[in-house]
């Protein structure tokens, strides 16, 4: 066999192999977040109500209290709630602007991707040292008594 041959034949092999985890690689190093990423949210709900005095929510009625949802329609990935004052709620999607993985609850001040370890704290920013500077989504919520509803 030629030199030349035998090197192309190598070349390809090579490019063969590596291309599986080459792809795989990329895609979970992407940001999410671009405008070709697929939208977690349904563009056809815009608000969400809660009521905080049912037992799911119920922990959103003690300042520094955090839960978080499943799947749900306003938001495919879930939310994630803090509660910063009396007078103020906070609603995030779970989503992560890294790794688009639903991240977990808040623990001690933050809350963790638990794909690639980004970390974000209680206001959505990210913490320094994790793979994303980017925050989260926030959404808006309006805090009436023991009503919350959540805008997109």
């Amino acid at each position: 066999m030629e030199r030349r041959n035998f090197i192309k034949k190598i070349c390809k092999a090579s490019i063969i192999c590596a291309a599986p985890t080459s792809i795989v690689t990329l895609q979970s190093c992407s940001t999410y977040g671009s405008e070709n990423d697929v939208d977690s949210s349904s563009p056809n709900i815009t608000e969400l109500s809660i009521d905080l005095n049912e037992t799911e929510f119920s922990r959103l009625k003690i300042v520094g209290g955090s839960i978080v949802t499943g799947s749900i329609d306003f938001d495919k990935s879930g939310l994630l709630f803090f509660r910063k004052s009396q007078e103020d709620l906070t609603a995030f999607s779970r989503r992560c602007p890294h790794a688009g993985t639903s991240i977990n609850g808040f623990n001690n001040g933050s809350a963790a991707c638990p794909s690639h370890g980004a970390k974000f704290k209680t206001d959505g920013t990210p913490i320094s040292g994790g793979p994303t500077n980017a925050p989260l989504k926030q959404y808006t919520v309006d805090l009436n008594g023991s009503i919350a509803i959540i805008y997109k």
